[in-house]
């Protein structure tokens, strides 16, 4: 009996023992309560003590930087269009006693911090055109300056009210609603085949001119070519007029001969009639072997 109650009490004492001791990691706070009010906060990793069993309570407070999205929300810009906007938002817990006071949990922290940032972006937005937001020149867009005023307005707040630092706010995905979306891909449409109808219409005059050059080009060569056959053929036949004087010099009787049987071989083929005289001095040859002209 006597070694049950040593027992007892050794384990007892083990209990006691063990649930005073805690483990504060690097990557997050410590805030001991006793009976739900909050006694001590501890802000450095290590070995702790605190009172045994439910005397005291150790509640863990991450202190890394937590990153979540907001939801979507449609607002108004400054030109009275209408945008919807989804944010994200990086954060972390800077005074753990005030968070564990005002928020106690992640999920509250970030319900709270996503209406803020999304009251702020309905204030920030009213200073600014759709053409701040969306824009081709990048001079023309203003999503840092936005996103440097929510930060700054937002992160004040959080911090004196919540104990939290907001490291940074960023627009997420920029939308328009339905109806506006419809009317501004008609609208990005009927502006796509205007300019593709211009396109078409520079190339078809490109097209043309590009035609009318290869004509002229073409026409040129073609004189060209034709300039030089005339000379070609005019000096063709200069050298065969002299071939033909030159001949004609050295034997009259055989140049006239030759000459003759080269027109009856043109007018003398088959099925050919010819009516002439008997007389003609065509026919000399055929008429008198010797070739004497008819008296």
């Amino acid at each position: 009996m006597k070694y049950t109650v040593i027992s007892c009490a050794v384990i007892v004492a083990l209990a006691a023992l063990f649930s005073s001791t805690f483990t504060v990691s690097e990557r997050e706070y410590a805030v001991v309560t006793q009976f739900g009010k909050p006694t001590r906060t501890i802000s450095t990793s290590g070995f702790n003590w605190k009172r045994p069993l439910f005397l005291e309570t150790v509640n863990r407070i991450d202190r890394r930087i937590h990153t979540f999205t907001t939801q979507p929300i449609q607002l108004l810009l400054g030109d009275k269009n209408p945008i919807v906007l989804t944010s994200y938002v990086c954060w972390r817990v800077r005074s753990p006693l005030l968070f564990f006071q005002s928020l106690i949990n992640k999920d509250i922290a970030r319900q709270k911090l996503g209406d803020m940032v999304n009251s702020q972006l309905g204030s920030v937005l009213g200073d600014f055109a759709l053409s701040n937001i969306i824009n081709t020149t990048p001079e023309q867009v203003k999503l840092a300056v936005i996103e440097d005023r929510i930060l700054k307005n937002t992160n004040s707040r959080s911090q004196d009210k919540y104990g939290i630092e907001i490291v940074q706010v960023g627009i997420r995905r920029i939308a328009y609603p339905a109806i506006v979306a419809d009317a501004v891909y008609n609208r990005m449409r009927s502006e796509r085949e205007k300019e593709a109808m211009k396109y078409r219409a520079e190339g078809r005059e490109e097209a043309t001119k590009i035609k009318a050059k290869a004509d002229r080009e073409v026409t040129e060569i073609l004189a060209e070519a034709y300039k030089k056959a005339q000379v070609l053929k005019g000096e063709g036949d200069r050298q065969a007029l002299k071939v033909y004087s030159n001949a004609y010099g050295k034997d009259r009787e055989f140049f006239e001969f030759t000459k003759s049987m080269d027109v009856y071989k043109d007018i003398l083929g088959e099925k050919s009639t010819i009516v002439l005289s008997t007389d003609s001095d065509l026919f000399r040859y055929l008429n008198n072997p010797k070739g004497k002209k008819q008296k």
